[in-house]
This record gives structure tokens, sequence and C-alpha cells, in this order.
């Protein structure tokens, strides 16, 4: 692969929300979602991570409802602090797989006494973003779809996760990747210029957002994706995935 084929992998991948229900995922892409997962970079080279991989219909309708009944509360936040809702549901209720990537904190023994009390949290999560990332991108270099559902490892979603799925302590629920064929045309995401985020020898100060121009990134840019939405596009594209 050269540079530019390893360029518009990264810009290929999208966390898609709507699934086609008529294709299966091949044990073999798994496999080999796995295999580039586990090369990803973690400190101390401790390979924090496990993957579950979640075939089954009934397990995979229950993460998506308890998603959904978690989602309930931050509907009730956004109503109150932003007086609007713009979420979207869990669209990867129709996704053939479910991988659940859990982390073993264990791991931490390995960095230097210093960094173990200093950083070790940081690393450990930093390893499974790691691998994380890579399975993704595997993923879309087999043509799959996926999406990253950060809210699993949240203390709620996480703790109910690791009940269902016999999870032992001290490992910790970190992601949720659904994995199917997408059903609908993804969309290209509004990126920050290069030259906007890159600095030579020292911090360039004229390059940082002042907060008028950060308000305006984080809601007219960054919030074009799933939170961007108005509530009731939301639901229109809910209701286009479903069908």
């Amino acid at each position: 692969m050269d540079i530019e084929q390893f360029l518009e992998l990264t810009r290929t991948r999208r966390s898609v929300r709507g699934f086609d229900t008529t294709r299966d995922v091949p044990d073999e892409y798994l496999a080999q979602m796995i295999e580039a997962a586990r090369w990803a970079p973690s400190g101390g080279n401790g390979q924090p991570w496990h993957f579950i991989i979640v075939r089954d219909e009934a397990d995979r309708a229950w993460n998506a409802d308890l998603f959904e009944k978690q989602q309930e509360h931050k509907k009730e936040m956004e109503r109150a602090v932003r007086g609007q809702v713009r979420m979207t549901g869990a669209g990867f209720r129709r996704a053939p797989v479910h991988v659940l990537v859990v982390g073993d904190p264990r791991v931490n023994e390995s960095y230097p006494v210093r960094t173990m009390l200093e950083k070790s949290t940081r690393h450990f999560y930093s390893g499974l973003a790691n691998a994380t990332l890579q399975l993704m991108l595997a993923a879309t270099c087999l043509g799959l779809a996926v999406q990253y559902v950060s809210d699993a490892g949240s203390p709620y979603m996480g703790t109910l996760l690791k009940v269902h799925y016999g999870i032992p302590n001290p490992l910790e629920v970190y992601e949720l990747v659904p994995v199917g064929w997408t059903s609908v045309a993804p969309q290209p995401t509004p990126r920050r210029a290069p030259e906007s985020m890159t600095h030579w020898d020292k911090f360039e100060p004229a390059k940082l957002l002042n907060d008028q121009q950060m308000h305006d990134f984080l809601w007219h840019d960054t919030r074009l994706g799933a939170y961007g939405k108005s509530q009731s596009a939301a639901t229109a594209e809910m209701g286009m995935m479903q069908q």
C-alpha cells in the first residue's frame, strides 16, 4: 500500500448508522480485523485488549436496547441545558456483528514505576484506542461499515455489559464496534485544514481559535454528524435506516 492508498483509507472510514440486514460478515473478515487490532501500539507493549464477537441476535438487540435506555438521561440533560435534543438512536441495532472491546488494566504493571503512578490510566486507554482504530481501519479496507459507540464504556452501560457477558473484574468495557455492510451512502464529514493545526518549531498562537471561532466550529462543523442534525432530521434518517 502506498501513501495515497492509505490516506484514501483514512478518508473513507465513517461511523455508519445504517446497516444492511441481508448480508452477514464472514468469520475470516473478523479474524483479519482482530489481526490488525492486535498489532496496535500500547504502553509497555502491555496489549490490554480483549475482543468479544457478538453474533447472537438477541444479544445484539439487548445491546441496542441498553444504549437507548441510557440515552434517555442524556436527552433529559440536553433539553435542560441546551433546549433541544440533537441525538440519534441505536442505528447499530441492525448490524449483524457487535465487537465489544474490553481492557485489562493489570497490564499497567508493565510500565516503569513512575509512569505507572503518573500516567498508567492514560496509557491504558490510549492503547485500547489504538487497537480500536486499527480494527475499524481493517474493516474499512474490507469494505465493511463500522460505528464507534463510546457510550458502551460509560459507568452505567459498561457495568451492565460486564454482567451480561460475564466479563470479570478488574476488566473494563472500553468500546462497542458494530460491524456490517452499509445500507446508506456515508457522506464526508468536515475536517479542519492541515495548515490550521500544524505548527513548525513552536506553537503558533495565531492558529488558536478564539472563543467565538471555537463555538462556531463546535456547532457548525463538528456537529454536522449525528449530533448536528435537528431532531426531525435525525428521526427521518433513522426511519430510512429501518426500512
